[in-house]
């Protein structure tokens, strides 16, 4: 429940949902209200009464197949899953499985375990969406893209440190 799970709690008003969330720690009061009254519950909680399960966190070691088969098998038959976090926080083969055999009812996808290759299985479900990951799709976006990786390229070229150099050790060598 960070910026963008806020966000996307604040925009549930106009549908009139109840919103849950777990999180890795719950959010003060005065944000939980501002995020549509959300609501802090457990992982296991969430997943056994949420109609729609979106998920929105960081992918790490600790995050890595957050939802498998237990969880899965946690959600309703007639709940949605929708991943726009990144790949391998689903495990795409258990996710699979699961819309096949209708233990859930449907899936939204712009993220894959293990990109840019994905499981050819998705291609046989008509119960799941996929699309590319293209939030950052808009032209500013993308302009502001283009302008980083030219600031970069050319401090780099000039023998000075690039701004968003992500090996600094690689670059003292």
């Amino acid at each position: 429940m960070g910026r963008i799970g806020q966000a996307i709690a604040r925009r549930s008003l106009g549908f009139d949902m109840q919103v849950l969330y777990h999180n890795r720690s719950r959010l003060a009061p005065e944000l939980e209200a501002r995020a549509n009254n959300a609501r802090y519950v457990s992982k296991e909680e969430l997943l056994q009464q949420a109609d729609h399960v979106v998920l929105v966190l960081p992918y790490s070691k600790d995050t890595h197949h957050t939802i498998a088969a237990p969880e899965l098998a946690l959600m309703k038959p007639t709940a949605t899953l929708t991943n726009i976090a990144r790949g391998g926080i689903v495990d795409d083969a258990a996710l699979i499985a699961a819309l096949r055999e209708g233990r859930i009812a449907a899936a939204g996808v712009d993220v894959f375990e293990n990109e840019p290759s994905f499981k050819p299985e998705f291609l046989d479900l008509g119960n799941v969406v996929l699309t590319p990951h293209i939030a950052s799709a808009s032209t500013p976006t993308r302009l502001a893209m283009a302008n980083c990786a030219a600031d970069n390229l050319i401090a780099a070229l000039s023998g000075q440190r690039p701004p968003n150099l992500l090996n600094p050790d690689v670059a003292a060598r």
